[in-house]
C-alpha cells in the first residue's frame, strides 16, 4: 500500500465518521426539540384547563352569591321580574349544586339560624368549588352588610 491509498482510507473514514456524527447529532437535536415541544404543549394545555376551571368556578360562585342576595331581599311587593330572576337562578343552581348543599342553601334562605345561614352556605360552596384551595375561611370572617350591623 502506498501513501496515497493510506490517505484515501484515512480521508474516507474521516468523512464517514463526520457524516455519521452529523446524523446522530441531528437525530438527537430533533428528539430533544420534540420532547421540549411536547412538554410545553402539555404545560400549556394544563394551564388552559386550569384557567377555564377558574373562570367556571367564578361564574358559579357569582351565581350562588347573586341568588342568595336576591332571594333574601324578596318581599311581597317585589316585582314579577325579580321573582322570575330568583327562580331562574335557583333552578340553575339546582342543576349543578350537590343536593345537600342546595338543600342547605334553601333552608338558610327560608329559615336562617346560627348553624345554617347564608354565610355557612357560602363556605360550603367555597369548599365545593375550591377544594384544597378553599383554606380555613369561616363564616365569621366573611363581610356581611345590612342596616344596623355594627351598632351596639
Amino acid at each position: 500500500m502506498n501513501t496515497i491509498d493510506i490517505i484515501k482510507i484515512i480521508l474516507g473514514s474521516s468523512i464517514a465518521t463526520t457524516a455519521f456524527m452529523t446524523l446522530i447529532s441531528l437525530i438527537a437535536k430533533t428528539w430533544i426539540v420534540e420532547r421540549i415541544k411536547l412538554a410545553l404543549q402539555k404545560e400549556h394545555t394544563q394551564f388552559n384547563t386550569d384557567l377555564q376551571w377558574e373562570v367556571k368556578v367564578r361564574e358559579r360562585a357569582e351565581g350562588v352569591a347573586e341568588y342568595i342576595s336576591l332571594a333574601r331581599s324578596l318581599r311581597e311587593n317585589s316585582t314579577e321580574e325579580e321573582y322570575r330572576k330568583a327562580n331562574k337562578l335557583s333552578w340553575e343552581l339546582a342543576m349543578w349544586l350537590p343536593a345537600e348543599i342546595y338543600s342547605q342553601m334553601v333552608q338558610a334562605i327560608a329559615n336562617p339560624n346560627q348553624a345554617n345561614n347564608e354565610l355557612t352556605v357560602v363556605i360550603a360552596v367555597r369548599k365545593l368549588l375550591l377544594k384544597e384551595k378553599a383554606g380555613n375561611l369561616t363564616e365569621n370572617q366573611i363581610a356581611h352588610h345590612a342596616p344596623g350591623i355594627g351598632k351596639k
